[in-house]
């Protein structure tokens, strides 16, 4: 999908990785931002930023909590008036507590699962939208066990296979709605809030990788991608695609070796 023109959703936007995503996605000619995120006064914030930046009216903060199911749904709607509709949606916000697991699962896959169901309801194409696309953002944690990040892990594996199950034609026929997989390197992007005793950020936080590589590698992503389709951004390098299987794997064969 080409990104100029058209009218954009970014959850967890206030700042860092969100934020980028959102002056990235101006900047390609995205004509109008909706940012929703928890965080009131960055959010204000940067969309006076974004507005000096592109021009007045180009961005458009609404505080919202995502984990709260009818807060969720009323900032939706507000922001889809706002937009006049919608056609890329970012679902971003993210969070690592390995403490509180309730408010990571809540914050990382319920909200992203809410927020996907959201964007595809207002944008099939059965129901008279256009189709679109919804980018829902993993981590290389969601491809891999990080033993230092069970809970995180674990909600990232469940962003993958949320996607890719929404992705198949039994949907997509239908809707008209691609849903793309990124994975960022393991960096300060996420909100780091709790960790096991004795872990400190810099024993699980890669260092080599900054927020704009995400970002170029996002609008490759949106203009690019087939739907379904799961990119790693890492090590400042171009993003990559990663092939996951659709079957089970394979036995493993027992073979029985006898002593002579």
């Amino acid at each position: 999908m080409q990104i100029k023109d058209k009218r954009v959703i970014v959850t967890g936007a206030a700042n860092d990785l969100g934020l980028t995503f959102s002056r990235e996605l101006l900047r390609n000619g995205a004509s109008i931002i909706v940012l929703i995120d928890i965080r009131q006064p960055s959010g204000e914030q940067a969309v006076e930023n974004l507005n000096n930046e592109f021009g007045r009216k180009r961005a458009v903060f609404l505080h919202c909590d995502v984990t709260n199911n009818s807060e969720f749904d009323a900032t939706f709607k507000e922001a889809l008036k706002i937009l006049g509709g919608l056609d890329i949606l970012i679902n971003n916000a993210g969070v690592i507590n390995e403490l509180d697991y309730s408010k990571a699962i809540d914050v990382n896959v319920t909200a992203v699962i809410r927020g996907t169901l959201l964007g595809i309801q207002q944008m099939r194409k059965d129901s008279g939208g256009k189709g679109g696309v919804i980018v829902n953002i993993s981590s290389i944690a969601g491809l891999r066990a990080v033993s230092q990040l069970p809970v995180y892990s674990a909600t990232k594996h469940a962003v993958v296979s949320f996607s890719r199950s929404f992705a198949q034609p039994y949907h997509y026929d239908r809707t008209n709605v691609k849903v793309i997989v990124l994975c960022p390197g393991l960096t300060s992007i996420p909100v780091l809030e709790d960790l096991p005793q004795g872990i400190s950020s810099t024993d699980i936080l890669q260092k080599n990788q900054k927020v704009d590589s995400v970002a170029h590698g996002l609008i490759y992503v949106i203009r690019c991608a087939q739907n379904g389709s799961v990119w790693i951004s890492e090590d400042e390098k171009p993003v990559y695609e990663v092939l996951l299987p659709d079957t089970l794997p394979q036995k493993k064969t027992e073979i029985n070796v006898k002593e002579n």
